[in-house]
């Protein structure tokens, strides 16, 4: 049995690809702030849905109880003051907040966790915050100690060097590798070489295993003791087209507004790559101009023109490899904004898929038969 703790858990990508490829494994722990991400996650990959319907059945700590409670692990935290909202919470939504933290053992704030009170784990995955690496976002870095966000990858050294997991895995955006701020990660890869891990890293692309997104993110493996290097999944053919994963009878609030038609369909095999900004829009204009923020046309008005639309919610979390069971899991509790938000921040499931398959399914030299975890 494999026994992984996500940190920077998110709705939870890296377990559904272990679920989804037939790894026996179990969580022992996650890490995640934000409270829409804590609800999605634990729609998914609990029975949280099926709880809050008798909620009260399953509390029993009063209001201050919860508070204290939520204010320890640091959750929820506002997403740009990083205040914690435990307090400002209405009672059906601390009831929320504090069910689902328990059910799926959040950990909470990484800052806060002591790692000696974590339980043991095999696997430890740490796909921090990009947001200051990001080529569209602060470009605050990551340097050690500056208080950024994506800084918070140092706060996993504490973790790494009091549990000692066998293997370790990481995604970030491609610029982890850029000019700017590779000496950075360098600099932590030659830290997890001296507890004795080896380091695999490569930039895989989404639409090479079989997602239509054009996504270039940086994978990095670590196995403590080991003596060769990774060999990630080759590439496969791109069956699965952009227009394969849209919606039918798409509502009118996704149509662009303002006579903003063109003449002829938009037509792509793959999507560009989604952001967490995805929520925000785009015009048609800027669409054509950037290469950005995904426009796609199903509908001809009486003139015969082009109508363009934003993807949906639901097909910005098709584009990440999410299945419909858990979408539909997830669209039950968080806004649409807030779907939006979590599928751009979010890690392609099939990539990760691939990934585990060759770790943990195929030996080193690619053939199959040793199976560590089925």
């Amino acid at each position: 049995m494999l026994r992984v703790f996500e940190a920077f858990a998110g709705y939870g990508s890296q377990r559904m690809a272990l679920r989804n490829i037939g790894i026996e494994f179990e969580v022992a722990g996650i890490s995640e702030i934000d409270g829409d991400v804590i609800l999605s996650y634990a729609a998914i990959h609990s029975d949280f849905l099926e709880k809050r319907e008798h909620i009260d059945d399953y509390i029993d700590k009063s209001k201050d109880e919860m508070i204290s409670y939520l204010e320890e692990i640091n959750v929820p935290l506002d997403y740009k003051t990083f205040e914690n909202k435990a307090k400002k919470l209405k009672l059906p939504k601390l009831k929320d907040m504090y069910l689902a933290n328990k059910l799926i053992n959040n950990y909470g704030d990484i800052q806060r966790i002591n790692p000696t009170t974590l339980p043991d784990f095999d696997l430890f995955t740490y796909s921090f915050p990009c947001q200051d690496i990001s080529v569209a976002g602060y470009q605050c870095g990551l340097n050690e100690d500056s208080g950024t966000r994506s800084s918070l990858l140092w706060e996993c050294c504490k973790i790494i060097e009091t549990k000692r997991p066998k293997y370790l895995m990481m995604e970030n955006v491609k610029n982890l590798v850029g000019k700017r701020h590779k000496d950075n990660f360098l600099k932590f890869l030659d830290y997890l070489e001296g507890l004795g891990y080896k380091n695999s890293w490569a930039v895989l692309n989404a639409r090479d295993y079989g997602v239509p997104q054009n996504r270039e993110r940086v994978f990095c493996v670590s196995e403590l003791g080991a003596k060769e290097n990774f060999i990630f999944p080759e590439p496969i053919e791109l069956k699965s087209k952009l227009e394969d994963i849209l919606d039918k009878d798409v509502d009118e609030r996704y149509y662009l507004k303002n006579g903003q038609v063109i003449d002829k369909p938009i037509k792509q095999d793959y999507s560009y790559c989604l952001d967490s900004n995805y929520w925000k829009g785009t015009t048609l204009q800027s669409f054509l101009k950037k290469h950005r923020r995904q426009l796609v046309t199903d509908k001809v008005n009486e003139l015969g023109q082009y109508v363009p639309r934003r993807l949906t919610p639901r097909e910005t979390w098709k584009l990440m490899g999410v299945n419909s069971e858990d979408i539909d899991k997830a669209s039950q509790i968080v806004s649409q904004t807030s779907l939006y938000k979590q599928s751009g921040n979010s890690i392609v499931v099939p990539v990760l898929e691939a990934i585990f398959k060759q770790w943990f399914i195929t030996i080193p030299n690619n053939m199959v038969g040793l199976n560590r975890w089925l």
